[in-house]
């Protein structure tokens, strides 16, 4: 077990908190809903989907974080404006839990912003993501939505390596780094995403997430499942969900503070086994780095 030599940022985003170091607040756990060939959509261009399921989807999630004291975040995901907004308007009249604005190009969550300005709806939205690839409209559509916290993406063509992406994050590049791009936008609270490529690529994110918060003390996390749903091989050994388990657990052993788990309906394998893992990690660091755990931590909760 360790901690970070650097001072660590923690933001609050809703009821949650986000950062720190190592077994004082718990990664937040963020299940999908609403993606492409997730079975409750009907109509993926104008947003229809079934209502019934998606709330029992919703607060299955939340029962989960509240039996563990593992944080929840969901991330809402849209292929179209149309239907990004609607997921968004049902998903926040059913919880306060926050909630990744995850739609599918920037051109597909601009207008979303400012429909968000219209309806006043803000404080339980992350934007994601602003990347290599973010425009100067995008930028302005954030910052005109007064939206305050967002996903920095790193992941780009020549940023692949964990030492390259926090040069895309902070460092000295053609163009604006990650960081510069969302001091445009007026963005205050920043989680960095290491991003994945494939799944070799996990131990490269889990890497960089390390680094992330030990040379910047940003809160840092990334999303290993989708490219273990594309394993071949995981699924001839029957070891997807294993898998998934598995790997989330590995970067929430190198700091992670935010874990996109993969559909939301996972919930109940993955809510559980992180919380033995931050328990397991809080107890050690509290005796050796006197790193105390926050209220309602797992370890208040689980044993």
């Amino acid at each position: 077990m360790f901690q970070f030599r650097k001072e660590q940022k923690i933001f609050e985003i809703g009821k949650i908190k986000i950062g720190g170091q190592p077994g004082q607040n718990p990664p937040a756990l963020i299940g999908s809903i609403f993606f492409k060939s997730h079975k409750i959509v009907e109509d993926d261009k104008r947003g229809i989907f079934d209502k019934k399921q998606a709330e029992t989807l919703i607060n299955l999630q939340d029962e989960w974080a509240d039996k563990t004291g593992m944080p929840a975040i969901l991330d809402v995901v849209g292929e179209y404006p149309e239907a990004l907004i609607n997921y968004i308007e049902f998903v926040t009249s059913i919880t306060d839990t926050p909630l990744l604005m995850d739609g599918a190009t920037g051109n597909v969550r601009i207008p979303v912003c400012y429909h968000l300005k219209e309806i006043g709806l803000k404080d339980q939205i992350i934007y994601n993501s602003i990347d290599y690839h973010s425009t100067d409209d995008e930028l302005i559509a954030i910052k005109d939505a007064d939206l305050k916290q967002a996903v920095l993406l790193a992941y780009g063509p020549r940023f692949i390596w964990p030492k390259d992406k926090l040069k895309l994050i902070a460092g000295d590049i053609q163009g604006k780094n990650l960081l510069e791009k969302a001091k445009e936008a007026n963005v205050e609270k920043v989680l960095i995403d290491t991003a994945v490529l494939d799944t070799p690529s996990i131990g490269l994110s889990a890497r960089a997430i390390y680094l992330v918060k030990e040379e910047l003390g940003l809160p840092a996390g990334t999303a290993p499942c989708n490219s273990i749903y594309t394993w071949a091989k995981g699924k001839e050994f029957n070891a997807i969900k294993n898998s998934i388990i598995s790997t989330c657990a590995m970067i929430h052993t190198l700091g992670a503070d935010f874990i996109l788990y993969g559909s939301i309906a996972n919930a109940p394998i993955i809510f559980p086994a992180l919380a033995i893992v931050e328990s397991c990690i809080s107890y050690n660091n509290r005796r050796e780095f006197k790193i105390r755990p926050a209220e309602n931590h797992p370890i208040s909760k689980i044993f």
